[in-house]
């Protein structure tokens, strides 16, 4: 495959990334100097610098016979822009723009369609969709809902967690439920597929996966049990924060939203009157006090600076908060968040990543979940007549080191299958799998 990427920042930078170690023949276009050079350093890629709407750029970058094209700079205009100009100059087959703006809705999709754009994806959207998802599923850990009912939760694993020090084959016996550990992510260690003689450390951080109705018992039984949630404080009334607020509405909640912009604050008021909306900063410890922020359920900090929505969701909890989401895009915040007792972490730039890899993917593949900042992936697929899964037991799949089946769904049954499983033809499955490994599954696929 090849693709064409306009943009280097967070999102173009990462799906880069992703798909030249998957072995696919990328290109990106990026306006800013320093952003190229280092994207030129880091990537094993073609860098371009120029403007993503020149069409000898756009030629340079090898459009004339590029299968994708994704522009997902800075500019909603340029990604509009830079699209229409590739539909009309080029025989690209699938044009995919990110859009911030939240008046660009799928509702206008006819209209995009006809200036070529085939996929809009909006960062601000999704990460108010899985603010939303968490909170609805305890705020306990970071959530990935499969099309098939089953769920995979992050847990980290502190001191007091009863899961530390105990292999998987001793975790499994000890819980009388059916559920997987797909993956272990260790500090300064590579994403682990654990074995039956696998240990749990202190510091970990686990992936959990089980059928809808169990996975909150495990979830309790690990130490992160979920909470019945009624008062929700969020910090940062922009596109996110109000859009979050308006997801969680109902339920007889009580919602409040403080925001540092007065005017905004109005604006807000207006538009959900049913949250009570507060002017204030989310770095205010006398706010936090004055607010009894410590006796909420949730503190949702969604401001436009990722130092203070650490530092608040982490001094929430110390203060009695019962749990706490972050919004944060940078590797490194998330994996201190992971560590400081924050409960879940939302990233725009990984849920917009997680969109367009879908979209990518489609086919057989139904969906794709990027895990641990991209070191592995979920991928939900259906098994097709001539697969080389099917009519096969899944222990005797070849499947490379380093791969999971965790979970099946057939004829609406879901499975968390074991090695004796027979696959059959239709079956909707997914499989967790290192990055590296993406090619030969999709082969296998």
């Amino acid at each position: 495959m090849n693709v064409v990427i306009a943009g280097a920042g967070g999102v173009g930078f990462h799906i880069a990334k992703q798909l030249s170690e998957e072995k696919k023949n990328v290109s990106i276009i990026e306006k800013d100097a320093d952003k190229a050079a280092f994207a030129n350093e880091h990537l094993d890629c073609l860098v371009l610098q120029g403007e993503a709407t020149d069409i000898e750029t756009l030629k340079k970058a090898g459009c004339d016979r590029a299968d994708m094209f994704i522009a997902v700079t800075n500019s909603d205009e340029v990604n509009m822009i830079s699209c229409f100009v590739v539909a009309q100059h080029f025989n690209v087959s699938k044009k995919i723009v990110r859009l911030r703006n939240i008046q660009y809705s799928e509702s206008q999709m006819p209209s995009f369609k006809k200036i070529g754009i085939d996929f809009v994806i909006n960062p601000e959207v999704e990460a108010a969709k899985s603010i939303v998802n968490t909170v609805n599923f305890g705020a306990s850990s970071d959530v990935i809902i499969f099309g098939i009912d089953i769920q995979m939760r992050g847990i980290h694993i502190d001191d007091n967690s009863p899961l530390k020090d105990k292999s998987i084959f001793e975790i499994k016996n000890s819980i009388n439920r059916n559920f997987i550990i797909a993956g272990i992510k260790r500090e300064n260690e590579e994403l682990i597929i654990p074995g039956g003689q696998t240990v749990v450390k202190e510091g970990d951080y686990v992936y959990i996966v089980a059928k809808q109705e169990t996975i909150n018992d495990i979830v309790e039984i690990a130490g992160k049990g979920a909470i019945k949630i009624k008062d929700i404080a969020i910090f940062g009334a922009g596109d996110i924060g109000l859009m979050a607020a308006k997801g969680l509405k109902g339920k007889k909640r009580n919602i409040k939203i403080i925001d540092k912009d007065y005017e905004r604050c109005k604006v807000v008021s207006n538009l959900c009157p049913k949250a009570t909306v507060i002017h204030g900063y989310a770095d205010d410890a006398e706010l936090f006090e004055e607010e009894n922020i410590g006796d909420f359920d949730v503190v949702i900090t969604t401001t436009d600076n990722e130092e203070v929505n650490l530092l608040s969701a982490i001094y929430a909890k110390n203060i009695g908060t019962k749990r706490s989401i972050a919004l944060l895009d940078k590797t490194n915040y998330i994996l201190m968040a992971n560590k400081l007792n924050v409960d879940a972490v939302i990233s725009p730039k990984l849920t917009t990543v997680n969109s367009i890899l879908r979209f990518i993917r489609k086919g057989k593949i139904l969906g794709v979940y990027s895990i641990f900042g991209g070191e592995a992936e979920a991928l939900e697929f259906s098994v097709s007549e001539h697969s080389k899964l099917s009519n096969r037991a899944i222990k005797d799949v070849k499947l490379p080191k380093g791969s999971l089946i965790i979970a099946v769904n057939r004829d609406n049954q879901n499975i968390i299958p074991d090695g004796s499983f027979i696959i059959k033809e239709n079956d909707r499955m997914v499989i967790f799998t290192k990055k590296e490994h993406i090619p030969q599954i999709e082969q296998i696929i």
